[in-house]
């Protein structure tokens, strides 16, 4: 029988710091991540419903519809975030794109003098 690895440390790349230990260890807590839950929930409940108080004079007939700045928040978040797929896809490099690493680490435009800057 196996034990399982500790929560922190080099082993499953969870090596944190003291800093970061002491500012976010509280959410390693199954009841902290709960609770900032429900505080969200109950904030995001709270100003959807303070929305309905506001008057609202926009250039638009759409702006004054309620919910219209949460929905168009949440729709402009969801396209950058969806649009991150292919955004990657279009910038990403093959790992060999700079030429093959030989054993000792350098690549082989290094050896030819490829990209060697004159001086």
């Amino acid at each position: 029988m196996t034990t399982p690895p500790p929560k922190n440390g080099p082993e499953n790349g969870r090596d944190a710091t003291p800093l970061a230990k002491l500012l976010f260890g509280w959410t390693e807590s199954k009841a902290a991540q709960l609770a900032a839950f429900l505080v969200l929930g109950a904030l995001s409940a709270l100003l959807i419903l303070l929305d309905a108080s506001v008057d609202r004079h926009g250039k638009f007939e759409m702006e004054s519809l309620f919910g219209f700045y949460g929905f168009y928040g949440f729709a402009a978040f969801s396209f950058v975030v969806l649009m991150g797929w292919p955004l990657g896809k279009l910038l990403t490099r093959p790992e060999d794109y700079y030429g093959e690493a030989d054993e000792d680490g350098e690549d082989e435009a290094s050896e030819t003098g490829e990209g060697a800057r004159d001086e």
